[in-house]
């Protein structure tokens, strides 16, 4: 038996013309993309941001720090970094941050630094930044210190008074890798965009545990000791370059960022908005306070009570464990009227999930009355 199939002919022109219709702006970047990484992160597959807290929402130690010592920690996760004997500033969470008009996404907190004491030397170890500590684990599947060709991109928002090129670095935890890289001011105190891809580095010390992996660093001002050459991997460490301006010449002089994010593959998407919520317990991971809220404690002396804490989030590490201010907790305490307080002489047992406390109280209690805090003042320390 003979079967006979026929088909409609193809309209050769007609099937050109398809190829030039409209594809849209993605649509577009998806067929140019060289890698499933960049699809993923066009289409917005999957957890993208590295940065924690990039959007400055975060503030579990508070919205303003005068002076802060080099190394402190100001809004959640990033920390001051100042080390001459001349310059200081300020670092402020401000409801100042690009809209959904002006950069297609809303913010709505920023990061701010004001200078307040000035310096003008030339000193080559003299140098001012801001900080992120990235933990090796969270930075592994980038490949740092392996073979191959990999990217990385940065992007943020910045709004700075003085105008022209500012720098930042990214550097290894070990200290032994760094690159620097350059965005410009145009218009001051104006929210502008920067995005630099670069190359994921193929040597170095990179942890891959819980330690610190990578750091970005923002410059501020720079000595000659901690400038690196523009847009590419050298040893040692370096912050920014030598075209790095100094932000803290005048008083008059302030930096803002948000919507900080590093992300793999050389495509700058869209910031990746994570709830409060998540945000919020990703930095517990590395700080937490509010502990002694719903606490429960129970006197074991007529002098003494010892309390268990559990932690809402696991800690990155067995935390250090301290008071917030003072030297005493508030506590409420049966069948004892008046103020009691309890002031932890030891914190023991502990473990990135809990610990208990051991102190003093000054009202005389019975053994086994139930005793709870009534303020948050104790806080976990985890941090990089």
């Amino acid at each position: 038996m003979t079967i006979q199939v026929t088909k409609e002919p193809i309209n050769l022109r007609e099937k050109l013309n398809e190829l030039e219709t409209n594809k849209g702006l993605k649509g577009n970047e998806i067929l140019q993309a060289e890698t499933a990484q960049e699809v993923r992160s066009l289409i917005g597959a999957g957890r993208k941001n590295l940065i924690i807290n990039g959007d400055m929402r975060v503030a579990q130690r508070g919205t303003s720090f005068t002076n802060p010592a080099s190394g402190a920690y100001i809004l959640d996760r990033w920390r001051a970094g100042i080390h001459t004997t001349a310059a200081d500033g300020n670092y402020t969470q401000e409801a100042d941050a690009p809209t959904a008009a002006e950069a297609g996404t809303n913010f709505v907190n920023c990061l701010k630094f004001t200078c307040t004491t000035i310096d003008t030397s030339t000193t080559a170890t003299n140098r001012y930044y801001t900080r992120m500590h990235l933990e090796g684990q969270d930075i592994a599947h980038a490949g740092f210190g392996q073979a191959g060709v990999r990217y990385v991109t940065l992007s943020f928002w910045h709004k700075h008074t003085k105008t022209g090129t500012h720098s930042f670095g990214i550097q290894s935890g070990a200290n032994n890798r760094h690159y620097a890289a350059e965005y410009t001011q145009t218009t001051s105190n104006t929210w502008e965009k920067a995005t630099t891809t670069l190359p994921v580095d193929t040597t170095g010390t990179w942890a891959t545990d819980t330690n610190t992996g990578l750091i970005l660093y923002f410059a501020t001002y720079l000595g000659a000791n901690y400038q690196g050459t523009a847009n590419t991997w050298e040893a040692g460490q370096g912050y920014g370059t030598a075209n790095q301006v100094n932000n803290v010449d005048s008083t008059s002089n302030s930096m803002r960022f948000t919507g900080v994010q590093l992300e793999l593959g050389s495509v700058a998407t869209d910031f990746e908005h994570r709830s409060y919520g998540e945000e919020l317990a990703l930095c517990q991971r590395y700080y937490q306070r509010g502990i002694s809220n719903g606490a429960l404690g129970v006197s074991v002396h007529s002098t003494q009570a010892t309390f268990g804490f559990r932690l809402p989030v696991e800690m990155r590490s067995e935390p250090t464990v301290s008071l917030i201010s003072g030297t005493t907790l508030s506590c409420d305490m049966t069948h004892i009227s008046g103020a009691v307080t309890w002031t932890p002489t030891e914190f023991r047992f502990k473990s990135k999930s809990g610990f208990t406390g051991y102190g003093a109280i000054n009202s005389y209690g019975a053994l086994g009355n139930p005793i709870e805090p009534k303020v948050d003042n104790i806080q976990a320390d985890a941090e990089l």
